[in-house]
């Protein structure tokens, strides 16, 4: 009876395995086939027969295939997904499949073969290829431009808010001076007040640049306060610009917002 349940199990295993889409190979350790599903013998366009026993180096496209395979299985730390490769067919027709893989081992942690399915895919066509990587090109651009980006707002009318966060760098200020003038032309404010406080600056590089920009920003006719602005950055932003009168800095953004709105014509009351 025992013996009979065995054979039942065996028998719904392989019609499971012979049910699946993907081709589906096992070897034992020496790297020979000793199972393959009848969708193994369909992309490799070989019997049972023809399968059984022969070395998997014959279903890669050369032994350099098999070996770089078994190479990246072992990198992956035995368990592979998607690796894309090539499988010969009987007649030395190369097929591109991607393999997903593993090896086995025994309760003793041996090495005892490996299990692998392979499914048939379509490469990228040429100008599928062309798309894609277009594609990838906007996203990296869209990122650089987020990432390059700083919040610009009209807080009251005739004062506009601009938060400077993060890294800043040569690149990233130019966009962020462009994004600056582009609102500026816009909603025509009367005062300009940068926010500092998270900004990471290398002073030396960026100093030239804020100054640029506080310049071109008086020029057109608004007030730049500046709020929270590093020790470094001003001791490098003191001797190339040389009207400071044009700038009004302050150690917190509380007391820049207060005096913006008075240079404006409000003024903040405590209520009781």
């Amino acid at each position: 009876m025992e013996k009979q349940v065995v054979i039942h199990r065996g028998g719904h295993l392989e019609a499971l395995l012979n049910g699946c889409p993907d081709a589906i190979l096992a070897v034992n350790a020496e790297g020979i086939i000793k199972f393959a599903n009848k969708e193994a013998c369909k992309l490799t366009e070989r019997t049972m027969s023809e399968l059984i026993g022969e070395s998997i180096v014959e279903v890669y496209a050369d032994m350099d295939a098999a070996r770089d395979a078994n190479r990246k299985i072992y990198q992956a730390g035995g368990t592979i997904h998607d690796l894309e490769t090539m499988t010969k067919t009987k007649s030395g027709k190369l097929i591109p499949v991607r393999v997903s893989a593993s090896h086995l081992y025994d309760s003793n942690g041996k090495y005892i073969g490996g299990v692998g399915y392979f499914a048939q895919y379509r490469p990228w066509g040429n100008a599928e290829s062309k798309m894609k990587t277009r594609l990838e090109q906007l996203e990296a651009e869209l990122e650089c431009r987020e990432k390059a980006s700083a919040p610009v707002f009209e807080l009251y009318p005739g004062l506009s808010i601009m938060v400077l966060d993060g890294e800043l760098d040569v690149e990233r200020f130019k966009y962020i001076t462009a994004n600056l003038l582009g609102h500026l032309e816009k909603v025509k404010p009367r005062v300009v007040l940068f926010e500092l406080s998270k900004a990471i600056i290398d002073e030396k590089e960026i100093a030239p640049h804020l100054a640029k920009t506080i310049r071109t920003v008086r020029l057109l006719g608004v007030d730049c306060f500046i709020a929270n602005m590093p020790t470094k950055l001003a001791q490098a932003i003191e001797p190339i610009l040389p009207d400071l009168g044009s700038l009004r800095s302050f150690s917190s953004m509380n007391i820049a917002l207060e005096e913006a709105l008075k240079t404006l014509g409000y003024e903040i009351c405590v209520k009781h």
